[in-house]
């Protein structure tokens, strides 16, 4: 009874948290979708980091109620959670690069223009495309209660997330806070969102 009780708790929580991080993307993508010219960058910037900070609460929420969905549940939560992760997380790359790309300063010359603005192109398409596929990548989540499991986590994690060069240290701690489940991830959750919590989770 106390575990229903707890169960339906966290799925009204969930739902709360759903839909204040969907207000967020919605609003990123909003400003998103202006010229260069009408971008208010310092909105962007705060929507970005409105958005790490709504949706860190929802990975932990997410992860509180795997444990307590019925078998031919699980998969079905699952995909939708992971949806909703990767939506946030290109949605902050896109931001990101929105922000670079306002910041850096104009290019006098037209022809250098050109061919800076092609391999910077390039190089973000290249970038999306390894940052989609990233949540694709099937990690099994670690929970620490048996060892010889670890050495397996870790080298899928490695292999899609950690030594993925086009990933920033926040978005690693975040992937790897979004696959760690049980005492593992009570040991790091008092950790602030950041790249030297993340160098320090990770040794």
């Amino acid at each position: 009874m106390v575990e229903a009780q707890s169960f339906e708790l966290l799925k009204t929580k969930r739902k709360s948290l759903r839909t204040a991080v969907t207000k967020v993307v919605n609003e990123l993508e909003a400003e998103l979708s202006n010229s260069d010219l009408n971008v208010d960058i310092y909105r962007l910037s705060e929507l970005v980091e409105t958005l790490c900070i709504k949706f860190e609460p929802l990975t932990l929420v997410d992860q509180q109620m795997e444990p307590l969905f019925k078998p031919e549940e699980f998969d079905g939560e699952f995909e939708i959670a992971e949806k909703y992760r990767e939506k946030v997380l290109l949605c902050q790359f896109r931001a990101k690069k929105k922000i670079n790309d306002l910041s850096k300063p104009r290019v006098t010359s037209p022809s250098l223009q050109t061919t800076l603005s092609q391999s910077q192109d390039e190089h973000f398409r290249n970038s999306d495309n390894i940052r989609i596929k990233v949540p694709k990548y099937h990690i099994t989540r670690f929970y620490g209660d048996d060892a010889s499991k670890w050495l397996t986590f870790w080298n899928s994690f490695e292999t899609a997330v950690h030594n993925n060069e086009y990933l920033n240290k926040v978005d690693k701690f975040n992937y790897l806070k979004a696959h760690l489940g049980g005492s593992v991830l009570n040991t790091i959750e008092g950790f602030p969102i950041s790249a030297k919590a993340y160098d320090e989770a990770v040794e």
